[in-house]
């Protein structure tokens, strides 16, 4: 049986968003020690631009440094 060809790229389509999926699905999170490694930097980085500059200036920057340390390392 032939199929018609909406339908054939219609199931193409799902395939590819199934494979999508899963794709991303099966990344690897990063291991404890390194995120301790990275938060450990992170701090380092706050309070070396706390002394340089000001302690609102390292505020903002923190930041946004925390919400991808937050979404990669603990949600």
């Amino acid at each position: 049986m032939i199929l018609p060809r909406s339908r054939r790229l219609a199931i193409a389509g799902i395939a590819a968003v199934a494979a999508l999926g899963s794709a991303g699905a099966a990344q690897a999170q990063p291991s404890a020690e390194h995120c301790e490694t990275r938060l450990d930097q992170l701090e380092a980085q706050f309070y070396d631009m706390a002394d340089r500059r000001s302690y609102e200036d390292a505020s903002d920057w923190w930041q946004a440094r925390w919400q991808a340390y937050h979404t990669s390392c603990v949600i």
